[in-house]
């Protein structure tokens, strides 16, 4: 259900991108990608670490009903509150900084997602597990987001209208969640309230998450800062597809905490190790082809989603196609590994040497490069914190990587590459040759999988064979 819910994620995207890059301009996505990721960084920090270490914590507690409670009623309190000093803090920002000033009614419209984000307790309903009415949910809010897009968006000025969009879906979901989640908060406590026992849990999380967030959003934030708008809407596009992409990629690890995490707490290690292998072998199965893909195609990917005035930002997406592989990795070592055995401290440690790394190669590079040396700076970053995690657990969990397995993802990437390199030599039009690349290129890299007898195809042949004859 949550790959369904990620899908569709992907999907409006990629509906709505092409049509409002378009629309709006290098310039108009470039205001909005930065006033997006400049306030995602007021969101960690009213968010206080809660986010994940609530995922944890709800699914250790789930089965007793008034730890449940006590636990949820805490974190939601501890959120709120954070998240109005610090939206108080952002307006202060705003009125203070001429260059966010000029943009305030952008920012302040951007800034409710941060009021929001602490209504919508997205962390409670994750460690339950109750991924059917997120997901319900999920395709509801973004299916009325993408139609209003449509009918709302006509030209470069409604830039404003479409953050605002945004965050109708936000503010949608977040009040039915806090609706739904009501019978939970407001029930009646035997316990005094404990605040305290959270802070140092999520004092490290937190740490850990905003390291995390330097790395991540700090390319576009500096962008923002030391170039021009146009060039953060070449960035933005550039890295579109790659970023829907990799919410497909990180929606394993959000499904595997709460449950991995239950798999520590009862020591049930067999299980824990099983699901670990079968997440490896998932992530290099889909991640080498996408990254094979989208190196071959990136000229295509941008006139595709962008359009032809985006052209310069396809090295973008070759330099930072790797980065799908490189997170998902480190989703495994990290958040599906280290995280739920309680190893904060070298998860902390791994992000904080990637962050340091972002830091000075984007001081360095964006200057002289501007979006290309952003995108360096990103994938130089993402792979560090790939080794430094390897490192960390290659003792312990050496075994778990299917490494003969990966040869044979390598060998039908190959073969999906050469396909695809034929299918641009013979085809002009580039909206002809994906649709015929994506299909046929599809059958070629997992027919070779199956003719090597991978099993991962096998079983999911299998299965299906299964289910057509119970039908």
């Amino acid at each position: 259900m949550n790959i369904v819910r990620t899908v569709s994620t992907m999907i409006f995207p990629l509906i709505t991108f092409p049509y409002t890059s378009r629309v709006l301009g290098p310039e108009g996505i470039g205001k909005v990608s930065f006033a997006a990721s400049f306030v995602g960084y007021f969101i960690l920090l009213a968010s206080i670490g809660i986010p994940m270490y609530g995922i944890r914590e709800i699914a250790r507690v789930r089965n007793d009903k008034k730890k449940l409670i006590e636990l949820t009623q805490e974190l939601f309190v501890m959120q709120f509150i954070t998240s109005v000093i610090v939206s108080l803090i952002f307006i202060a920002v705003v009125f203070l900084n001429g260059k966010l000033s000029d943009e305030k009614t952008l920012f302040f419209i951007v800034s409710l997602s941060i009021i929001l984000t602490s209504l919508g307790m997205e962390w409670f309903y994750q460690g339950l597990e109750q991924y059917s009415y997120i997901t319900t949910r999920s395709i509801i809010f973004s299916t009325i987001s993408t139609i209003a897009i449509f009918i709302f968006i006509h030209n470069k000025e409604d830039y404003i209208i479409s953050a605002a969009i945004t965050v109708f879906a936000s503010l949608g979901s977040s009040v039915l969640n806090f609706y739904n989640a009501r019978k939970t908060l407001f029930a009646k406590r035997t316990e005094t309230w404990d605040f305290k026992r959270h802070i140092k849990p999520l004092g490290m999380v937190y740490l850990m998450n905003f390291i995390i967030s330097i790395y991540i959003q700090l390319d576009m934030v500096m962008l923002g800062f030391m170039s021009t708008a146009k060039n953060v809407g070449y960035y933005a596009a550039g890295l579109k597809l790659n970023r829907t992409l990799l919410a497909l990629v990180t929606s394993l690890g959000v499904v595997l905490l709460p449950r991995l995490s239950y798999f520590i707490a009862n020591d049930m290690n067999d299980e824990f190790n099983r699901m670990l292998k079968k997440s490896f072998e998932v992530i290099w199965i889909f991640c080498l082809p996408i990254v094979g893909g989208m190196m071959l195609l990136s000229d295509e990917i941008i006139m595709l989603f962008a359009g032809k005035q985006y052209l310069p930002a396809s090295i973008c997406v070759i330099i930072t196609s790797p980065i799908i592989l490189f997170i998902g990795l480190t989703n495994i070592f990290g958040i599906q590994i280290l995280y739920p055995m309680g190893k904060d401290k070298e998860v902390v440690f791994a992000v904080a040497v990637g962050a340091i790394l972002s830091l000075i190669l984007n001081l360095s590079l964006i200057p002289h490069f501007t979006y290309v040396g952003a995108a360096i700076a990103t994938l130089c970053s993402e792979l560090v914190v790939l080794i430094v995690m390897f490192f960390l657990i290659a003792k312990e969990y050496r075994m778990l990587m299917p490494f003969k397995t990966i040869l044979k993802y390598l060998f039908a990437t190959l073969v999906l590459m050469l396909v695809i390199f034929v299918i641009k030599m013979e085809i002009g039009l580039f909206w002809l040759r994906l649709l015929i690349i994506v299909p046929v290129g599809s059958l070629f890299y997992f027919g070779s999988l199956l003719i090597m007898k991978e099993s991962l195809v096998v079983e999911f042949i299998t299965i299906v064979k299964k289910r057509l004859k119970y039908v």
